[in-house]
């Protein structure tokens, strides 16, 4: 089957990613409001947070969804849509960059926005963003 749409569904109650489109059995469906439904359980809604995925790897060939945390050259951001156009999001230090405009070679995925790559030095700081630990952009929300 040649999905045209792909995304992954963070559950917040188990902590963890779901690929439905790995599924066989396919118990889920997205709603004409936007939110994930899990027909095994009953859970739905707020439980889930639906993110697409881009149609872009990165230089290992892993797929880029909404939500990843990339790396370009020393760039740092969180991938999001906007104006209907997948950007790299640095909100604090940089203007956004245009994802599909990066050469995949050049591109690396760090974390996400679930599962942040902070990681501190010596004096407090992240040493992803370079910015203390309570301002860090990645940090757990």
């Amino acid at each position: 089957m040649n999905n045209r749409f792909k995304f992954r569904v963070w559950d917040k109650m188990r902590l963890q990613f779901i690929y439905p489109h790995n599924d066989n059995e396919q118990h889920f469906i997205i709603d004409l409001n936007g939110r994930f439904h899990n027909l095994q359980n009953g859970s739905g809604g707020d439980d889930y947070v639906i993110q697409q995925y881009t149609g872009l790897t990165d230089s290992k060939g892993k797929e880029i969804y909404e939500g990843d945390i990339v790396k370009y050259i020393s760039f740092v951001g969180c991938v999001d849509m906007h104006n209907g156009v997948y950007i790299i999001d640095n909100e604090y230090k940089y203007h956004s960059v245009i994802l599909g405009h990066i050469p995949k070679k050049d591109i690396k995925i760090i974390g996400n926005i679930f599962n942040p790559p902070c990681k501190l030095d010596a004096n407090g700081e992240c040493l992803i963003c370079d910015d203390i630990i309570n301002n860090c952009q990645f940090k757990s929300k």
